[in-house]
């Protein structure tokens, strides 16, 4: 009987045209929408609020099923339409967070950018004027493409990898920068400037007691200068030895004296044009050797060395130790000098050098 009952009440029901609710159309949204905050990322970017959102989600879609099941004129979708609402209110406070996340993350990575480029540009700088930056260009050449790469992907949105690349960057730099530093770590010993500027004084000193032209060499700064008295006469660019900025110490370790010597020959004809001829070793050459021998700092079997001469064959030429210049200014040079003139080499004059005003205090 009740069969019968429950099979007459649906024909009533569908001759009077009682027809299912409409699915809410919050819940399609929500699907874009959740769909939407995938493709931005917001399960990375705000990965705590993602999960919370997609639990009021999986809740709302709950709802909806139960409904679903129920027989149509049974369906009521009130409730479910306030949870997508929810969730959709959720989402764009989600989107909003996310976007926001993004920008600040944009700002950032571009302003790494830029101080990466700087760093980078500042750098290979003083290594141009080190013949010991070879091995630095090439880290920073490195560093160039990382940067190119970095710069690529945060041009095309892709924030994350571009952050990425500039973790791996910071490492690289930074051993640059190491490495620059330990090549002029003597540079920025006050005891040590303090010892070539006293040098640098009492040649000036013997120039003006003996009015006679002395021979002035800052390594740092690449250049040789003539003085009479107090007077600078003129300047050269040089180049200096492979290990230009390091002191002597003993044969074919291609670094460049620092001290006071004399020209002892003149030689109008050499492998590299003229050369001037200096005494080293001296007897100071000779001290620091022993020493260094006798604290194991020099390799068994190689002795003092000799033969620093001031040639031609080019401002950027690479010696052995020896100091060169432009055959034009070696000829000017061969002329205003004599057999007996005074030579002092130092690492660097002025601490105020640019080089090192980049470095001081790193």
């Amino acid at each position: 009987m009740r069969k019968l009952a429950a099979v007459f009440l649906l024909l009533i029901l569908s001759i009077s045209g009682c027809k299912a609710p409409p699915v809410p159309p919050e819940a399609k949204k929500a699907e874009q929408q959740e769909q939407s905050l995938w493709r931005e990322g917001a399960y990375a970017w705000a990965k705590e609020d993602f999960d919370s959102y997609r639990v009021i989600y999986e809740e709302a879609k709950k709802e909806l099923l139960k409904e679903n099941v129920k027989f149509v004129w049974f369906r009521n979708y009130e409730q479910v339409t306030s949870a997508f609402n929810n969730v959709l209110r959720t989402g764009e406070e989600l989107q909003e967070h996310v976007h926001q996340i993004k920008e600040i993350k944009s700002v950032s990575i571009a302003a790494q950018l830029k101080d990466f480029e700087r760093s980078i540009t500042a750098f290979l700088k003083p290594t141009l004027f080190m013949n010991e930056g070879k091995p630095i260009r090439l880290i920073l050449t490195k560093a160039e493409l990382i940067l190119r790469e970095a710069r690529l992907l945060y041009q095309r949105g892709a924030l994350e990898k571009a952050e990425e690349k500039l973790e791996s960057l910071s490492a690289i730099v930074k051993d640059a920068e190491d490495m620059i530093l330990l090549a002029l770590d003597r540079y920025f010993d006050p005891a040590q400037v303090a010892r070539w500027r006293k040098l640098v004084k009492d040649t000036i000193f013997e120039s003006r007691n003996k009015n006679i032209v002395v021979v002035i060499v800052s390594k740092i700064d690449r250049k040789l200068s003539l003085y009479k008295g107090r007077k600078l006469l003129s300047s050269y660019e040089i180049g200096l030895g492979h290990n230009g900025l390091d002191d002597k110490l003993y044969a074919a370790d291609q670094a460049t004296p620092e001290g006071r010597y004399r020209i002892i020959d003149k030689l109008p004809s050499s492998n590299y044009y003229k050369a001037l001829l200096i005494d080293y070793p001296n007897e100071e050459d000779k001290r620091k050797f022993d020493q260094a021998k006798s604290k194991g700092a020099i390799p068994p079997g190689v002795n003092i060395g000799g033969l620093i001469e001031i040639h031609g064959g080019g401002k950027h030429s690479i010696t052995y130790g020896c100091i060169s210049l432009d055959n034009k200014d070696m000829d000017t040079l061969f002329r205003l000098v004599e057999v007996g003139t005074p030579v002092t080499i130092v690492g660097t004059i002025n601490d105020m050098n640019e080089i090192l005003l980049k470095f001081k205090g790193q």
